[in-house]
C-alpha cells in the first residue's frame, strides 16, 4: 500500500469514528461517509475553536468515555479550558501518538542514552506530558523539571548531566541571565542541543540563544487540539517535516476559507489522522505558515511547513496602524542592544483617542533613563506611533504554568 493510500484509509476511519461525537454527527451530516480521494477533503467544512468550547467537556468525544484513559488542556488562559481532540485519549491513541512523535525526538539526534529536561508545566498541559511518552518510547531518560526556579533547574542538569533541554525561547533567555548572575561556567553543562517551542520566534532569535549556549536550537510545532509535535525540524532545518501519516495539514485564506496552493502564505488547517477518542476534521490553527512539497536535503518524503510566522489574532491595531507584536518585540531587543532584559510587555487599551500604548521593559542598569528615551524614539520613527517606554522590577514579569511571559496585554479604558 502506497503513502497516499494509507493516508487515504486512516482518513477515512477518521470520518467515521468522528460522526459518533456530538460535534461533528450534525456537522458532517450530508457529506459523503467515504472518499474516493484526498481531495474530496477540502470540501467538508472547517471546525473553529468556538466549537470545541460550545461542546465543552464532552461533546467533541467520538468513543466511549470508558475506554479513554487520559485527558489534557490546551494552555490557553482565557475562556474555558479547550479540550481538543486531543485531550481525550484511548489507550491505542496514546500509542500510535507516542511512536508517531518519537520520530521527530529522533530526527532531533535522541537516543536511548539521551537526558531530555522539560522545562515546561507538566499536568493539564499536554506539550510536556506527550512529548515525555515518545522519548520513552525510544528510551530517553526525562527529567520532568516543570516549573522550577533557575537555580534548581541548571542543578537537576548538573546533576543529572543532562544532554537536551526543552523550553519557551523566552525562557532560554532568561536562564542565561541566571547564568550569567551567578557566573555558573557553560563548560559545567553537558547540554548538545535544546528545543524551543511554545512561542512564535524569529531566526536571529535562535541564533542567539544558540551563540549563548553553544548548542544547536531545534524548532517543534504541535497544539493539543491537534497533538504536540506533530512537526519538527531535520538537521538541514529547511522547514519542519509534518508527520503527514499521522495529521493532514491544509493552507488556506483565513478570510475566505479557500484551499491555497503550495508556497503560498496562509493559515495552517489540521485533520487528525490515528485519533480515535476525540478527531478534528479541518481543524483551523490560526497559525500563518506555508506548505512545501518539495523534497528536503534531508531525504525524507514527507511535506513541510515553514517556521510560523504569526497567527491570525495576534496583529494590534492602533490609531488604524498595523502593528505585529513579534516583530515589535525583536526590534525593542535589538535596539537595547543589551541594556534590558529579554522580557518585554506590550500594554493596549480598545481605544487610543487619549491613550498612548505602553511599552514594559526591565532594565539591567535602572538608572539608564536615557535608553527609555532612546526605544520611545526609534519606536515613533518605526511605527509612527508614541508609546510609553517605561521601566518595571524584573520581578513584574511572572511567569506562567509553561515558563511564559505574555507579552501582549489587552486592557479597558480607566
Amino acid at each position: 500500500m502506497s503513502k497516499k493510500e494509507r493516508q487515504l484509509s486512516f482518513l477515512n476511519e477518521t470520518l467515521r469514528t468522528a460522526r459518533n461525537s456530538d460535534l461533528y454527527r450534525s456537522k458532517l451530516n450530508g457529506y459523503p461517509l467515504k472518499l474516493k480521494n484526498i481531495a474530496e477533503l477540502q470540501n467538508f467544512p472547517l471546525t473553529a475553536k468556538k466549537e470545541l468550547r460550545d461542546h465543552y467537556p464532552f461533546g467533541v468525544l467520538a468513543v466511549p468515555i470508558k475506554e479513554v484513559i487520559e485527558m489534557h488542556t490546551s494552555s490557553g488562559t482565557t475562556g474555558k479550558a479547550t479540550l481538543s481532540y486531543l485531550s481525550y485519549f484511548t489507550r491505542e491513541d496514546l500509542e500510535a501518538g507516542s511512536k508517531a512523535i518519537a520520530e521527530a525526538w529522533q530526527c532531533f539526534g535522541i537516543t536511548d542514552e539521551s537526558r531530555v529536561q522539560f522545562m515546561m508545566s507538566y499536568g493539564l498541559f499536554s506539550g510536556t506530558m506527550l512529548n515525555t511518552y515518545a522519548i520513552q518510547e525510544i528510551g530517553g531518560f526525562v527529567v520532568p523539571a516543570g516549573i522550577q526556579s533557575a537555580e534548581k533547574q541548571i542543578q537537576m542538569m548538573l546533576d543529572f548531566k543532562v544532554d537536551t533541554i526543552v523550553g519557551t525561547p523566552g525562557y532560554y533567555y532568561y536562564l542565561f541571565d541566571y547564568i550569567i548572575e551567578k557566573n555558573i561556567p557553560l563548560e559545567k553543562l553537558s547540554l548538545k542541543r535544546g528545543i524551543a517551542a511554545g512561542e512564535i520566534y524569529s531566526d536571529r532569535v535562535r541564533t542567539e540563544i544558540e551563540q549563548k549556549f553553544k548548542i544547536r536550537i531545534f524548532d517543534h510545532y504541535g497544539l493539543c487540539e491537534v497533538n504536540t509535535g506533530i512537526a519538527y525540524e531535520c538537521e538541514f532545518r529547511t522547514g519542519l517535516h509534518v508527520l503527514d501519516e499521522y495529521v493532514l495539514p491544509e493552507i488556506i485564506n483565513s478570510e475566505n476559507g479557500q484551499i491555497l496552493p503550495p508556497g503560498n502564505e496562509g493559515e495552517l488547517v489540521l485533520t487528525t489522522l490515528k485519533k480515535r477518542a476525540s478527531p478534528v476534521i479541518r481543524y483551523r490553527t490560526g497559525d500563518i505558515t506555508t506548505l512545501r512539497l518539495e523534497k528536503c536535503p534531508c531525504g525524507r518524503n514527507s511535506v513541510r511547513i515553514d517556521r510560523l510566522k504569526r497567527r491570525t489574532d495576534d496583529l494590534i491595531f492602533i490609531k488604524g496602524i498595523k502593528i505585529d507584536p513579534y516583530e515589535l518585540k525583536e526590534f525593542i531587543l535589538e535596539i537595547a542592544n543589551n541594556g534590558i532584559y529579554s522580557d518585554i510587555k506590550i500594554r493596549v487599551r480598545s481605544d487610543f483617542i487619549n491613550y498612548k500604548p505602553e511599552i514594559l521593559v526591565s532594565l539591567k542598569d535602572s538608572s539608564n533613563n536615557s535608553l527609555l528615551v532612546f526605544i520611545q524614539k526609534r519606536l515613533k520613527d518605526k511605527t509612527l506611533l508614541t508609546f510609553d517606554v517605561t521601566n518595571v522590577n524584573r520581578d513584574y514579569f511572572q511567569r506562567g504554568e509553561n515558563n511564559k511571559v505574555k507579552f501582549v496585554e489587552y486592557v479597558d479604558k480607566k
